[in-house]
């Protein structure tokens, strides 16, 4: 999804340095793993209160989504580690969103070229919960919740692309609601109590949608560190609520450098990063790393480090991950509109499709995939730094 204008974000730069932020301690990057490996290297104001208690359907896929009952190919009688739930944004999504197959708007490009077609906002198989799920011993991620009714052991995939801690995108789930369709499944007894207790991890990865809107609906800086604390704060109470319903552990993204996402280096030719918005970014750390300090069972997994390794320092980056992108703040697949998004079509006039934008050659060159999301080697370049973190966090070998 399309980043915000880092204009929220100007008064965040005089308040970090008031408050001599530094960067949030937590699940540095240590390298890649030993064992790693990547196959193919209308929106609505800011809630003001939780949305834990909407009833979506939860008792198998989203409302107007399409539920198959079938096994999947986890082969879950077979597999005895870790249940994985997952809750988010694109950054975890792998098909929550419904596809449409006469449209392309925004949020159901994933299911068309030159996406995946597989639900997932990447240019092949694999998007953050699907590394992850590797680490798990698991093939990819588990189901998404919108597209089947069983749920095995390997878990549950609830995130959606657009999703916020509060209402961003019409039709979304928020992060509240995303969770209660989960507890929903718990109490009906479709997610075994033997699945979560001493063997589950749920991953939540928000990615800052929340802030998308806020430069039109504040007036100053103690607004927006107010809407920073409620957005950390909602995170907060998720995760503690995740760990009430039973969640064994869990895994919070913290957030990445927003300032150097194609969406904001465009205006700039994609040579360098906006440094407010990497400032605002390390605001909202700050809060959440406060926030979930020394909290049991919780790991604050450092996304920004692992992209700052590659993308940071206006985009020249540093070390043997950095030169594996000749091009880190540009995207592969970009609208020649600045308002248009990657997959975006349209007709001419004689209502023949075409195509409004265009896509590299070589996305393995490439950090970022679209406006926000990187490509499967940006994932896998991301990941595999994290990758001895999470395992110390999930005690796997």
């Amino acid at each position: 999804m399309k980043l915000p204008s880092t204009a929220f974000l100007a008064f965040a730069l005089l308040l970090l340095l008031n408050l001599n932020v530094c960067r949030v301690e937590s699940a540095r990057p240590q390298g890649l793993g030993t064992g790693h490996h990547a196959p193919g290297e209308g929106h609505h104001p800011p809630g003001e209160g939780h949305h834990h208690d909407h009833d979506h359907d939860g008792d198998g896929g989203h409302n107007g989504g399409h539920k198959h009952d079938h096994k999947h190919h986890h082969h879950d009688e077979e597999y005895d580690g870790y249940s994985f739930y997952v809750f988010g944004d694109s950054f975890a999504d792998n098909g929550n969103l419904p596809s449409k197959n006469d449209q392309w708007p925004e949020l159901t490009r994933q299911w068309h070229e030159p996406y995946s077609a597989n639900g997932r906002f990447s240019n092949n198989q694999m998007v953050q919960s699907d590394f992850i799920a590797n680490m798990l011993g698991q093939s990819e991620s588990p189901p998404a919740h919108m597209v089947t009714s069983h749920v095995g052991q390997t878990g549950m995939n609830f995130a959606a692309g657009g999703a916020g801690v509060f209402e961003v995108q019409q039709g979304v789930t928020t992060l509240g609601e995303q969770v209660h369709a989960f507890h929903k499944l718990v109490k009906a007894k479709k997610i075994k109590k033997e699945h979560l207790e001493g063997n589950s991890v749920a991953l939540v990865a928000i990615s800052g949608n929340d802030y998308a809107r806020v430069g039109v609906r504040t007036s100053g800086f103690f607004d927006i560190t107010a809407f920073v604390d409620k957005v950390t704060t909602e995170i907060q109470t998720v995760v503690a609520r995740l760990q009430e319903i039973g969640v064994d552990k869990v895994i919070v993204n913290n957030l990445f450098p927003v300032g150097c996402a194609p969406s904001q280096t465009r205006p700039n030719n994609h040579t360098t990063c906006e440094e407010q918005g990497n400032q605002g970014a390390s605001l909202h750390n700050k809060y959440l790393g406060d926030k979930l300090a020394d909290k049991e069972g919780v790991l604050v997994l450092d996304i920004s480090a692992a992209f700052t390794e590659i993308i940071g320092h206006h985009g020249d980056g540093r070390g043997e991950l950095a030169h594996k992108f000749g091009h880190k703040l540009t995207p592969c697949c970009e609208s020649v509109d600045p308002k248009g998004y990657c997959g975006q079509r349209a007709y001419d006039e004689y209502n023949e499709i075409y195509s409004t934008y265009s896509v590299c050659d070589e996305p393995n060159g490439y950090f970022f995939w679209d406006d926000m999301n990187p490509t499967q080697a940006g994932w896998a370049a991301v990941m595999g730094q994290l990758e001895s973190p999470i395992k110390e966090f999930l005690d796997l070998d």
